[in-house]
């Protein structure tokens, strides 16, 4: 089980003018009522996610959206403490007096022998709350004294009395509104609880515990968050003080029976808190303790159990904070004016982010700053190479230049000892044919024309290369070794 932290917290609203200013401006911020005249209504709730904000009234669920400005501004001014009735204190001061009126006639009436009279008298000014105005004509019977008088003194008290009657004495309380809220740190999203689960679990716990009051609506609210959050979904409730069976608006008694209630039922019986007198201090810390372990055990039991969840109370250190001490000291300002709310949620987010993205600049600027000087250096590797480049261009110029030229040269060559291998070819051919020719005509008996053919053969062997004359001269020598050595003496 998950351990976590669960706010409730109470405020009880009376009809004096102060309360009833602050009823209002809760009501107005739970229905999101926003007015140009309060402009600061903007920052307590994110407007793009109000779609997700619901409403109970009377038995049913709905999207707050849903409901027009006209419709809840009827909510407002029927759940809050209405204005002071006009003329409220004349009315007062008329009560006031015909009451000291008809105090003053029981005496006389029962001088007089009136006792019927003055005792139905008597009646009538213990009575509380609305009184029937049936109750004249059932006066106008009785035998009394001056008896017009007496009719319409009673009939004045009646319409002053029943007129301050319909409302509740202004230091009692009229309406007290709850909240129910997981904090944003404990990290229960909508995805695990959602909003429709804290409006039921809020009217189920109300029904529960304080059933002769009317629940006059139970808002739930999902957009007190970031976008990007699924957190710190919560409900208000508005429960009316006044019973509906007795019509006394005694709620706040009614929380110490049920206090009480559970304080026997954990076995602290003799710490039972007085219920028809004002609590001291130290009563009145135990009663909101009590109060605190009654509904984190229901909600434990009703809500959060089946989730892996278990709500525990803070222990004494975290209560007394500095943090909390603040905290529970701005629950008395308006939720615009306090540190723990949307707006400055958001502020804080946006500082969050805003450092987490300085911190981004820094880095990407430190990782730019080594880019750059990688790039500087490839940059500078990429010029030597690129001179490297043109030199090995101008390298292989040259050597293109000296290729093309041997390439000429070779083809140069090549035309040459074509033409030198065609002329000795044809010499070879002239002297090979001379040489036959002598060596044929001897063969003839010619001697003078053989002689004629090897000296033309002899000829043309001087026109020979120096190999080729070499080896021809070998071959006339082997044929003609008398004509040899006359060669040899010509060339000396």
């Amino acid at each position: 089980m998950k351990s976590i932290r669960f706010f409730h917290r109470r405020y009880n609203f009376t009809s004096n003018q102060k309360d009833r200013s602050r009823c209002e401006r809760s009501l107005m911020h739970s229905l999101r009522i926003s007015t140009d005249a309060k402009p600061t209504k903007q920052f307590e709730w994110n407007e793009d996610l109000s779609d997700s904000n619901l409403v109970w009234l009377n038995g049913e669920t709905l999207q707050l959206n849903s409901l027009s400005d006209e419709h809840k501004k009827r909510l407002l001014f029927t759940t809050a403490p209405a204005p002071l009735i006009r003329d409220h204190t004349k009315l007062q001061t008329r009560q006031r007096q015909y009451r000291k009126k008809i105090k003053t006639a029981i005496t006389a009436e029962y001088k007089n022998g009136n006792g019927t009279a003055a005792k139905f008298l008597e009646e009538v000014l213990d009575s509380l709350g609305h009184i029937s105005y049936s109750k004249i004509d059932l006066f106008k019977t009785m035998e009394m004294s001056r008896k017009n008088q007496r009719i319409k003194m009673l009939e004045t008290y009646l319409d002053a009395h029943n007129q301050m009657q319909s409302r509740p004495n202004l230091n009692c309380t009229f309406i007290q509104e709850g909240i129910f809220k997981i904090p944003h740190q404990w990290k229960v999203g909508n995805d695990l609880i959602p909003l429709h689960e804290y409006v039921d679990f809020t009217v189920t716990f109300l029904t529960h515990h304080f059933p002769d009051y009317p629940i006059k609506m139970v808002i739930g609210h999902d957009d007190e968050r970031h976008a990007q959050e699924n957190t710190g979904a919560h409900t208000h409730y508005f429960l009316s003080a006044k019973n509906k069976i007795t019509g006394e608006s005694d709620l706040l008694r009614s929380q110490k029976i049920v206090v009480n209630q559970y304080i026997e039922k954990v076995g602290l019986k003799d710490k039972a808190l007085p219920v028809d007198a004002d609590l001291s201090v130290e009563q009145r810390k135990f009663f909101g303790e009590m109060f605190q372990k009654m509904v984190f055990e229901y909600a434990n039991e009703h809500l959060f159990s089946k989730k892996g969840l278990i709500a525990e109370l803070a222990p004494e250190s975290e209560r007394r904070s500095k943090q909390r001490q603040k905290m529970n000291q701005e629950a008395k300002l308006p939720k615009s004016e306090r540190e723990f709310n949307f707006h400055n949620l958001m502020i804080k987010k946006k500082k969050e982010q805003l450092l987490e993205l300085n911190y981004q600049v820094t880095n990407t600027e430190s990782r730019l700053d080594e880019k750059n000087t990688q790039l500087n250096i490839m940059v500078g590797e990429l010029l030597m190479l690129k001179e490297e480049q043109s030199e090995t261009q101008q390298k292989n110029s040259i050597l293109l230049k000296q290729v093309q030229e041997l390439r000429a040269e070779k083809q140069t060559l090549l035309i040459t000892l074509r033409t030198f291998n065609d002329e000795l070819m044809n010499k070879l051919t002239i002297f090979c044919t001379k040489l036959f020719m002598a060596l044929h005509t001897k063969d003839l008996g010619y001697q003078h024309k053989a002689m004629r053919f090897l000296d033309e053969a002899m000829n043309t062997l001087l026109e020979l290369p120096a190999p080729v004359k070499v080896k021809a001269q070998k071959l006339i020598s082997k044929l003609s070794p008398s004509r040899k050595e006359d060669n040899f003496r010509k060339e000396r």
